[in-house]
């Protein structure tokens, strides 16, 4: 269900948007939510970047050799 908002555009910016939708063909207000689905989509994980970090963390968590894991486990945290 779509919702209708009101915002400030500043107005060269407006200007571009309506130029652009026009030569697409297209309503504006389907141009800003494409922009604003994108913009949305960009700190998004796509599925091969899920899939690789799905392996890395989860399949194989201890990729660290055993004595540089026993290094760790044996290091005195306390120690100045």
């Amino acid at each position: 269900m779509k919702q209708k908002i009101g915002t400030l555009i500043e107005e060269d910016i407006m200007r571009l948007a309506k130029r652009r939708a026009a030569e697409e063909g297209r309503p504006l207000s389907d141009l800003i939510q494409d922009a604003l689905v994108e913009y949305l989509r960009k700190d998004a994980a796509t599925p091969k970047e899920r899939k690789m970090a799905y392996h890395l963390f989860c399949e194989r968590p201890m990729k660290i050799p055993p004595d540089q894991l026993r290094h760790v486990l044996e290091e005195d945290m306390w120690e100045l």
